[in-house]
């Protein structure tokens, strides 16, 4: 028996979704991690879970790669220590497998995500503490959404609309403050 199987057999995939944020309600239903949606549309079942809102079907393994950004290898490694699975001999022969090319696909989709998720949370606090008033104080999250949001739009945009070689010289320039 090998990780990815030990973890499958082990870990009911609404238990381990619910651990690690995601809001699951009574019919078993969350918002889909794939696709932006108001109302959930994702069915999370023991062994499995389907979003009837863009067709997007996995595993436990699948799920936990999307929430943190991570291999499947890894994704599998995070589950069996953090839900304290026995691990078998048979781990030590896994390694994971990495090309160059998956390498950086990985560290754009993070870098991406870390960006994108920085201009939603500018653009809540933008919103959520402007002053009511004039002669009301600015909170400083309004203050930071004001000075930052643009510079982030801008990197955002790189990742959306730009080159290769620009996202690739925006991970070498920022890869330290990433954590790339």
């Amino acid at each position: 028996m090998n990780i990815f199987t030990n973890v499958k057999m082990q870990i009911h995939l609404p238990n381990a979704a619910e651990y690690y944020g995601v809001q699951v309600n009574s019919g078993g239903f969350a918002s889909c991690l794939f696709h932006e949606e108001r109302t959930p549309s994702m069915k999370l079942y023991d062994n499995h879970f389907h979003c009837y809102g863009c067709s997007k079907h996995g595993d436990i393994i699948t799920l936990t790669e999307k929430i943190f950004c991570i291999s499947s290898y890894e994704a599998a490694q995070k589950l069996s220590q953090d839900f304290h699975i026995v691990p078998c001999d048979d781990f030590k022969q896994i390694l994971p497998i990495k090309s160059t090319q998956k390498s950086y696909a990985e560290k754009e989709k993070r870098a991406f995500n870390i960006v994108n998720q920085y201009c939603h949370f500018l653009e809540e606090c933008r919103e959520k503490y402007k002053p009511k008033n004039l002669s009301d104080d600015f909170h400083p999250l309004f203050i930071e959404g004001l000075q930052n949001y643009e510079q982030y739009n801008y990197y955002r945009d790189i990742f959306i609309f730009g080159s290769k070689e620009e996202r690739i010289n925006f991970i070498n320039d920022f890869k330290e403050i990433l954590h790339l």
